[in-house]
């Protein structure tokens, strides 16, 4: 029986957490078939089994955490191929199915014997006790007002029609005021609803971004300040720019032109651009630019870092944001992408909102939160006119970072993106 041990998967790496196993107990496997799915350090990585053989035992459920070098497999080694059923492949997202075509005799049946279709609800009408009552809009209104049954009055006009004064006269008799009758609602369906409840283990990436997120709200004195940008000659720059851009094979979004404006306020706000160890209580302001980028996937949040921001253009950060992002999203980036981080962009724009409050990228001490660019009228020069206009709302560590400081960083940047030309003094 060989026992398989969980290996050693990066360098600092001490325990995982197992988000899904890949074989049963029972399976056949061969040499470096995947065993699990292990999440570490915000990353998936899968476990192979270095031997051939039928798994006997599996140690940990989903959402266990497995130290390093602890029993994670038992392999019976000298069991063959053919004394067990072979391991299902990994599972991947299935494909919702097609719908159902009805069958053509159906429809008659359906037809012949239709379910019975509830009528509307509606506030029952006694029937007249006798022929038609005889009444103007207005008699029948004020009745209805009074609630009054118009049907057992008598009518005093020609034919018997009623009047208003037959009414009055009915309601000096108080017995003969009815209540008004009660109101009755129909039931509405919401598909989908009402539907039981379900609990939802937090386990792989989903507990990973809900501990770091405990750990910085905990650890870090938020607080976020908000600026109005106008935009309008930054969207004009990109948009003179995109085409170039496009020739290249590079797709050019705001992003790479927010990342060096923000190079240049680093140069005046260094201790913006830093690290705290929490250990020695020490910022450790960086000599270098890592700006993380907040993805959204279908697996939940990751950070993906950009790295050296202060030495490449806003064509090459264009190229590499599309390419690491893809890459995190569709799950093959690396550990190492995920590391290093000085300062974070986290971008909303382009589902909508106006603005939000960030929370830090531990152990970073700020963040900055991008927002949708809209069209406003503003007074230019004392007239209205329309301009492109976005919120910048960035949140800092108040322990590091006074709110004077962190206002005269935003008005830094601000100046910067509403005259974006000036990058272009140290090439792009």
């Amino acid at each position: 029986m060989y026992v398989f041990e969980l290996p050693e998967i990066g360098e600092g790496v001490v325990e995982g957490e197992i988000v899904q196993w890949l074989a049963q107990e029972g399976d056949y496997i061969d040499v470096d078939q995947p065993l699990c799915e292990v999440m570490t350090d915000k990353a998936n990585v899968e476990i192979s089994s270095p031997k051939a053989g039928v798994v006997k035992s599996l140690h940990g459920e989903p959402g266990d955490i497995v130290a390093v070098h602890s029993p994670l497999v038992d392999i019976d080694t000298e069991a063959k191929a053919g004394a067990a059923k072979p391991a299902p492949a990994p599972k991947k997202p299935a494909k919702a199915p097609a719908p159902k075509a009805e069958k053509k005799s159906a429809a008659p049946k359906a037809a012949k014997k239709a379910a019975p279709v509830a009528p509307p609800v509606a506030a029952p009408t006694p029937a007249p006790t006798t022929g038609k009552t005889l009444a103007t809009p207005a008699v029948r209104s004020h009745a209805r007002e009074l609630g009054i049954d118009i049907n057992t009055i008598s009518g005093s006009g020609k034919d018997g029609r009623i009047t208003k004064a037959d009414i009055e006269g009915f309601v000096s008799n108080p017995s003969a005021i009815k209540a008004p009758p009660a109101l009755a609602f129909n039931s509405v369906e919401t598909p989908g609803f009402p539907r039981p409840d379900e609990a939802v283990k937090i386990i792989g990436l989903r507990r990973k971004i809900a501990e770091k997120m405990v750990e910085s709200y905990q650890t870090i004195p938020h607080f976020t300040y908000v600026e109005e940008v106008d935009a309008t000659r930054l969207v004009g720059l990109r948009g003179a720019l995109k085409d170039a851009a496009a020739a290249q094979g590079v797709r050019l979004s705001y992003l790479p032109f927010i990342m060096k404006a923000l190079v240049r306020v680093f140069r005046e706000f260094p201790t913006a651009n830093a690290n705290m160890d929490e250990s020695s209580f020490t910022l450790n302001v960086r000599g270098e630019v890592n700006i993380g980028i907040a993805t959204d996937t279908p697996q939940g949040l990751y950070v993906p870092v950009i790295k050296n921001v202060e030495s490449k253009g806003i064509l090459q950060l264009a190229h590499e944001v599309v390419e690491i992002t893809e890459r995190t999203r569709n799950g093959t980036a690396s550990l190492d992408d995920f590391r290093g981080g000085t300062f974070t962009i986290t971008s909303v724009g382009n589902i909508g909102g106006r603005f939000a409050t960030p929370i830090i990228n531990h152990p970073e001490v700020a963040i900055l939160g991008v927002n949708q660019i809209h069209d406003r009228p503003m007074v230019i020069d004392g007239e209205i006119v329309a301009r492109k206009m976005m919120y910048l709302s960035p949140s800092f560590d108040h322990r590091v970072l006074d709110g004077a400081v962190a206002a005269r960083f935003v008005s830094a940047l601000k100046a910067i993106l509403e005259t974006p030309e000036v990058m272009l003094v140290e090439g792009l």
